[in-house]
């Protein structure tokens, strides 16, 4: 907005809004430019049931929608339209079975059990296991490995510990480094310059020692939403951990509590903000790993490195053309056998 008085206005007209659920969040901090004061309608079916009475049918597509059941019980069902009125439909993707390998990474090369919960995720070991991992991976996979953490200041965390452990080093000798920068200004130029560095590798003579380029990105940023890493810009896709939101955001609390006092729980007991906790991290990684596939001729491996990714609730919530050929080798080496395989098999198609 142009000017500051529309934000003025904008939430002024937000509170003639007579809903019950309707909160306003003050969320105060040391700055004043870092303070925020938000009006949140916790029950999106407010504004949605009159186009429900209006409509005779209603169409809503997308391609990350999974996990969908949270999205019709509150947008259609608390709009007052019966389940057996939702018709859902879901199909696959317009790629070979055979184009896509996703991997649950569980263990990395040394036998280390790959946990980013937050009371492991900063342990030096890991760190180190998790370099391994991303030094196997690029011995085997062409062009572009495109990675996704859970924060930037995790990204931060890992790349300063791997310059200091000499891991960027002995990557950077197989694939320049590049990162997501935190300022939007600076996104189209590293796209750019990650390109030109995977074209450029691809047209070099066999001698040259790197292959591509490794480009670390951030869950929920500018690089993970509405960018196309398709053919040699993303044949490998890692997503590093389970990015679940800030559970001390005051958005967040005020959601999930709402949800909590207005839905039953879910078959398996659970309280309904939990589960829409759980889905708001798996929105974000579905968002992310369908940046790689983008036409029918492309293809790509997935590796989804967090032991939590073999647990049988977390894979019920990847889209089905992911989870029906999910592989969860018990060791790494395992893995990167079908990685290397995988590859070989793909080096004779057109790009």
């Amino acid at each position: 907005m142009s000017s500051p008085l529309m934000h003025i206005e904008s939430f002024l007209e937000a509170l003639t809004n007579c809903d019950k659920d309707g909160r306003i969040v003050v969320n105060k901090q040391g700055l004043l430019s870092q303070s925020s004061l938000k009006f949140l309608l916790l029950n999106p079916a407010v504004h949605f049931s009159s186009i429900v009475q209006q409509a005779r049918s209603i169409i809503v597509a997308g391609g990350t929608m999974q996990p969908i059941s949270e999205f019709t019980d509150q947008l259609f069902h608390s709009a007052g339209v019966s389940p057996s009125r939702v018709a859902l439909y879901s199909c696959g993707h317009v790629i070979p079975a055979d184009h896509i390998l996703p991997l649950a990474i569980a263990t990395g090369p040394s036998g280390q059990q790959m946990d980013f919960t937050y009371q492991f995720r900063d342990s030096p070991s890991l760190l180190d296991e998790l370099g391994r991992i991303f030094i196997n991976i690029c011995n085997v996979t062409p062009g572009g490995i495109v990675c996704f953490f859970p924060s930037y200041d995790y990204e931060s965390q890992v790349y300063n510990h791997w310059e200091k452990t000499g891991f960027l080093n002995r990557l950077s000798n197989k694939k320049k480094v590049f990162r997501e920068p935190r300022k939007s200004g600076g996104v189209e130029q590293i796209l750019s310059d990650y390109a030109a560095c995977i074209k450029r590798c691809k047209t070099w003579t066999s001698s040259s020692s790197q292959t591509g380029a490794i480009l670390l990105c951030v869950v929920g940023a500018k690089m993970s939403e509405g960018i196309n890493f398709s053919d040699d810009l993303g044949r490998c896709v890692v997503m590093v951990g389970l990015p679940y939101p800030n559970l001390k955001s005051p958005e967040l609390k005020e959601k999930m509590d709402y949800l909590n006092a207005n839905y039953p729980k879910d078959i398996e007991g659970r309280q309904p903000g939990q589960v829409h906790y759980e889905n708001l991290c798996m929105k974000a990684v579905n968002q992310s790993i369908g940046r790689a596939i983008r036409h029918r001729g492309d293809y790509a491996t997935i590796l989804l490195v967090d032991r939590r990714y073999n647990r049988t609730n977390v894979v019920s919530k990847l889209p089905n053309w992911i989870s029906e050929h999910l592989q969860k080798p018990d060791k790494f080496g395992v893995a990167l056998s079908c990685i290397s395989k995988f590859f070989s098999m793909k080096k004779d198609l057109p790009t």
